[in-house]
């Protein structure tokens, strides 16, 4: 089987050469990298764009085809054309973009999923990507999910030729019931990227796939380890938000000692959990999405009358000086501004964190989480007993406090 591998660029040079570095340092390296950049769209980035173009035609380490286009064609149509291309000459594909850098496991571990499941039709996709979920390993490396991601992952020539840019595909989802309840698990999000793409508010391919995966009853392979980092969240990419200022050092984003594996070890049967169906509905879900969206807004508006008011939000006599929060966005921002003179947010507390810190806040695992941090104001307060349930594993000692008794007016 020919497995050929993919670079997606356009003008973000250290972004690609922080990619390529890491890619040089996988044990096992592409057969054939195939590296595209896509046309220039503003001259104001020309610099830039020929700097990407001085950093890929300099990569001397494997067997490589350089494609760059003469217009641009935009992110969805240089990806889409570019798999297609390189498929009509190959088995498989391993695509990587120009903010997805891999772990030196990465090549070894997609290589051996694609050769592993190249006959299993029901698996449309290998990710390197690990998702931010926990769930006990069973003693293999990697799990099905029926949600695909594009951030470093692979596929194959029967599976991609059933790839189509249907805008009609979710309203067909949703007339097939079982499909639907896939949709309800898997599809988070999923609408409001299509219709972003009517609006070209997105430029997204990757929404298409997703469906497909779904409306076919398709899955997808996730390594419980990250064997991918994104270094998009800058502001510089199509989608990216702004997450971090610049750039990580790539020595520390990726530790080097202990981490070379002679194998994978990956599930014999293809399905997905129920515990995995219950943690991805709870991240993801798209009728969780709803009506957790319903009452964040809800919230910010009793926060806002509380404003109006004058009042402020309350702020228990157990806190003491420093406390933790989880969750991020733009309620953690309100309660920043708020408690700014009284406590510190000293740690911003996730499950699995995929960036390192947010607004200058160190983003940690519970198990990170020192001693002396008491109290944790639980964002998502809608899912305060899940999160609860979760610590309590590790730490018993933690009083959780949802962001909304913090803004209820009895509590005034």
């Amino acid at each position: 089987m020919n497995i050929a591998t993919i670079l997606f660029t356009y003008n973000r040079s250290r972004h690609v050469k922080t990619v390529l570095d890491a890619l040089k340092k996988n044990i096992v390296l592409p057969e054939k990298l195939y590296i595209f950049q896509d046309g220039m769209k503003e001259t104001a980035e020309l610099e830039e764009w020929k700097q990407v173009g001085e950093v890929i035609k300099a990569v001397d380490w494997c067997d490589t085809e350089i494609i760059i286009a003469e217009k641009n064609k935009g992110l969805a149509n240089s990806i889409v054309s570019g798999i297609n291309y390189v498929l009509e000459k190959n088995d498989a594909v391993i695509v990587l973009e120009d903010d997805c850098v891999p772990h030196p496991d990465f090549m070894l571990y997609m290589i051996s999923g694609l050769k592993e499941y190249k006959d299993t039709d029901q698996v449309y996709s290998i990710s390197g990507y690990s998702w931010p979920v926990n769930l006990d390993k069973n003693g293999f490396d990697a799990y099905f999910t029926q949600k695909i991601c594009s951030y470093g992952w692979g596929t194959w020539k029967n599976r991609w030729n059933q790839f189509e840019r249907d805008f009609m595909l979710l309203s067909k989802i949703k007339k097939n019931p079982d499909a639907a309840d896939r949709l309800a698990v898997w599809g988070g999000g999923l609408q409001g990227i299509l219709m972003g793409n009517l609006t070209e508010r997105y430029d997204s391919w990757a929404v298409f796939w997703a469906l497909k995966v779904i409306e076919r009853n398709g899955y997808c392979l996730a390594p419980y380890e990250q064997l991918i980092y994104n270094i998009g969240f800058d502001g510089s990419g199509r989608h990216g938000a702004i997450l971090q200022e610049s750039l990580p050092d790539l020595d520390k984003l990726i530790v080097q000692e202990n981490h070379v594996k002679k194998h994978f070890c990956f599930p014999d049967v293809v399905e997905s959990t129920k515990e995995c169906e219950t943690e991805f509905q709870f991240l993801f879900g798209t009728k969780v999405v709803e009506e957790k969206l319903k009452l964040y807004q809800e919230l910010l508006l009793n926060w806002l009358n509380m404003k109006q008011e004058n009042n402020n939000i309350w702020i228990p006599d157990e806190w003491g000086n420093c406390i933790a929060v989880w969750g991020k966005g733009d309620i953690l921002d309100c309660l920043l501004h708020e408690i700014d003179e009284q406590v510190e947010v000293k740690y911003i507390v996730e499950s699995r964190p995929s960036i390192k810190e947010y607004k200058g806040i160190p983003i940690i695992s519970i198990s990170m989480l020192p001693d002396y941090i008491k109290d944790i104001v639980v964002i998502p307060y809608f899912d305060l007993e899940i999160i609860e349930n979760k610590v309590k594993k590790l730490r018993k000692d933690i009083r959780f406090w949802g962001i909304d008794k913090l803004v209820d007016g009895k509590y005034l």
